[in-house]
């Protein structure tokens, strides 16, 4: 059996000689990933360059199950990082869909992928969608990654990554949606993650925006009462996560 690096060269050949033939290509491209699985040879310098160069293509063709199986099977190669593969110029074209389809099929082929089903993969992605979803205002877009990232069948389980959550918080604030920041607070404080000033301050001036000032005053002074994502803060964490609950719930009533 051929490895993955070279089914790979076979689908950018393809590619460059019959880029108009999508049947062809997706074809042979399925080939290749179904070697994925058997294969850990990792893609040599000259192959992720020639990723880097059909991804655009595919994108600026409206290919995008093909860039989202191209990137799939090369991140399932030898795990090559991140910044090395042209994941913002996929991510950001994917962003422009009008639903999750896309943004959900190459998570999903991500997280049921025995190499890059982990948080190290999954989450530094989830990141950029989420990014890219409040700059191109679509922040209902990111409600659905929250949700996504919430499942408990998440790989490792929650996420614990306070820097996705504070994107998240200072995007949903910005959106003027704090009840979805204060469900993103929430999680972060029943993890006992660290909360930063920055964070707080989000949410302090977003409740205080909606004319919730009691319950602006009443979280920023139970977060002083704790020191969250150390050991003798996890009893000031459940007041914390006791608080948000009663928050949330009146809020939605």
């Amino acid at each position: 059996m051929k490895s993955v690096a070279e089914k790979l060269r076979m689908f950018h050949r393809k590619l460059s000689l019959d880029f108009s033939s999508p049947s062809a290509a997706i074809r042979n491209f399925q080939i290749s990933t179904t070697a994925a699985s058997d294969s850990s040879a990792a893609l040599t310098e000259e192959e992720v360059k020639q990723i880097n160069a059909v991804v655009p293509r595919l994108c600026s063709s409206n290919r995008l199950k093909e860039a989202i199986q191209l990137i799939s099977a090369a991140l399932s190669t030898a795990d090559p990082p991140l910044n090395a593969l042209p994941f913002s110029i996929l991510i950001n074209r994917l962003a422009l869909e009008p639903d999750l389809t896309h943004p959900m099929h190459l998570l999903n082929a991500l997280k049921f992928n025995l190499i890059t089903g982990n948080p190290c993969v999954l989450v530094p992605i989830a990141k950029m969608f989420v990014s890219s979803f409040f700059e191109k205002g679509h922040p209902k877009k990111a409600v659905k990654m929250f949700q996504w990232i919430s499942r408990p069948d998440f790989p490792g389980g929650l996420a614990k990554d306070s820097g996705l959550y504070a994107v998240l918080i200072d995007g949903f604030c910005k959106s003027g949606m704090i009840l979805d920041a204060l469900r993103v607070l929430r999680l972060m404080a029943s993890e006992n993650l660290v909360v930063g000033n920055e964070v707080r301050m989000w949410v302090y001036r977003g409740l205080l925006r909606e004319a919730r000032v009691r319950e602006a005053l009443e979280l920023n002074a139970a977060l002083d009462c704790c020191t969250l994502g150390s050991d003798g803060g996890a009893f000031g964490s459940k007041e914390v996560v006791d608080l948000l609950d009663r928050m949330i719930a009146s809020w939605v009533e």
